[in-house]
Parts: structure tokens; C-alpha cells; sequence
């Protein structure tokens, strides 16, 4: 590093016998007038003192040390201070497999009670509709009449049960779909639940209702002798009536006629019902 400027305390000579005023005062301002005092400068200079690091500056290098060492060092795991002694490693007990016994698996079986959707025993070889006469409600009524002509159209044989008449067919369908206030119809092909009027519109839509009757007899288009196709009867016990005359009470309600004095046909109700 260069001195800083100040007066030297090199002296300087001059060959001259008599010191010139301009050279006096530029030798006063200038520390030296040539190059040739240079070595003497550096020879002569002091060092200067070196400041020491503040504290702030300590303090962020140990920081970054710590930061550091700490990215570089492997995890080191906890230890767990336990009073028990150690265990020698034992050798592997063989212990025995526990028997199994494998049961042979049964085929299955396709039966109407495994399969959720309702059936009726006993009309497997025909067509059973649970619809209303009455023109109360007028969807209703439309939507069985409906159902009952698309089902004219084929040569199969239907058991309409008109729930108007015998307040026992709606006993009976309430039991095979086990829930009550069902919407009417309801038609079963083959004893198996199909649905109503919206699902029998469609599937003879695309032809699938044609398939499935396929399956089944082909109706005797012959009128029933009993009842002439009515489908029920007067009540031989009371006529009609709904009363019959007893000695002991004299006239009491007939039991064995609906509520409108009719009975089943025999002929065409040869099957017994669900009950």
C-alpha cells in the first residue's frame, strides 16, 4: 500500500547552491518530487493495524457453521432407557399348523327363495295381473286397462284378480311384495314379479314380452262352464246375501263369501292362492 501523503523525512538535495523560491515551496507540498526515493517509501512504511471482527460477524459465521454441520450429520436415533436386561435371541419354536378342514362347496341352486324379487308358487304356467275395475282414480284404471290389452294379444293365459271385487287380493299382494299400498297393476309372468304398466310398456316395446310368454302354454280359448269367464260366483251359503239364518242367533254375517257376496270361481282359481 502507498503512504499516505504527508512530509517526508527524506531529504532531498539539491545540486543548485542557492534554493530557488518556486522549488522550496514545491518540495513543502509534495512529499516527493521523483521516483527514485520509491524503495525508501516502502522500506519505510508501517504496517497498518488489523481491526478485529465485530461480534455481529461471530455470530452469523457460527450460525452458519451450526447450519452446516447440522445438514451434513446423519440423524442420530433417540434412545430409550429400559431396566430390563437383555434378551438372549432363542431359537424358533416349530409349532404345529392347525388343521383345516375345507367343506365341499354345494352348486348352486336356482330356487324362487334365494332369489330376491317376489314370486307366487303355483303360477309358474301363466300370467297373474292384480289390477282395479274401479274409475276412481283415472290413471289408475287407464293404466290397467292398458296392460290388460297388451296382454289380450297373446294366446297365453291371464289371471286377471281384480282387487275391487275380493278385498283379499289385496291381502294377498301386499304379503308377496311385503309392503303395503303397492301401485296398480302389478303383473307377474311365470310367477316372478315383472313390474307395472311403465315395465310391461317398454319390454313389449323391444320385444322382450314377447319372449318371455313365449315360454308358457298356449291359453284354451274355451269360455269357463262355472262362471262364464266373470271369474267369480254367487255364495251357494247365503245367495248373495252376505246373512244366513241360524236357530240359535238367527241371522248372522256369511263367512264364506267376499264382501259383496261373490266367491271364487272354482274353475278358474283351481290353484290355490298365496296366502
Amino acid at each position: 500500500m502507498w503512504r499516505p501523503w504527508g512530509k517526508s523525512t527524506v531529504r532531498i538535495h539539491s545540486t543548485s547552491s542557492s534554493p530557488s523560491p518556486s522549488h522550496s515551496n514545491s518540495s513543502s507540498l509534495f512529499s516527493c518530487s521523483s521516483f527514485k526515493d520509491i524503495q525508501t517509501l516502502c522500506l519505510d512504511e508501517t504496517p497498518l493495524p488489523r481491526t478485529k471482527p465485530s461480534v455481529f460477524h461471530r455470530v452469523r459465521l457460527a450460525n452458519s457453521l451450526l447450519r452446516t454441520w447440522s445438514t451434513h450429520l446423519p440423524p442420530q436415533q433417540p434412545r430409550t432407557l429400559s431396566n430390563s436386561k437383555p434378551e438372549l435371541d432363542a431359537p424358533p419354536t416349530s409349532q404345529p399348523d392347525p388343521v383345516q378342514f375345507h367343506l365341499p362347496r354345494l352348486p348352486k341352486q336356482d330356487s324362487p327363495t334365494s332369489d330376491p324379487t317376489p314370486f307366487i308358487p303355483g303360477t309358474e304356467q301363466r300370467v297373474v295381473v292384480y289390477y282395479t275395475s274401479l274409475r276412481v282414480v283415472r290413471p289408475t284404471f287407464e293404466a290397467c286397462k292398458s296392460v290388460l290389452s297388451i296382454l289380450s294379444g297373446f294366446r297365453v293365459r291371464v289371471d286377471d284378480r281384480d282387487v275391487s271385487i275380493d278385498s283379499g287380493f289385496t291381502t294377498e299382494l301386499n304379503r308377496i311384495m311385503g309392503q303395503t299400498g303397492s301401485t296398480l297393476p302389478r303383473v307377474f309372468i311365470g310367477g316372478r314379479h315383472v313390474g307395472g304398466a311403465e315395465e310391461v310398456k317398454h319390454l313389449n316395446e323391444i320385444g322382450e314380452l314377447k319372449k318371455m310368454l313365449e315360454k308358457l302354454p298356449v291359453e284354451d280359448q274355451s269360455e269357463c262352464h262355472v262362471c262364464g269367464d266373470h271369474r267369480f260366483v254367487l255364495c251357494n251359503m247365503c245367495d248373495g246375501s252376505m246373512k244366513v239364518y241360524t236357530d240359535k242367533i238367527g241371522f248372522k254375517a256369511c263367512n264364506a263369501c267376499n264382501e259383496y257376496g261373490l266367491l271364487r270361481c272354482p274353475s278358474c282359481f283351481s290353484m290355490p292362492l298365496f296366502t
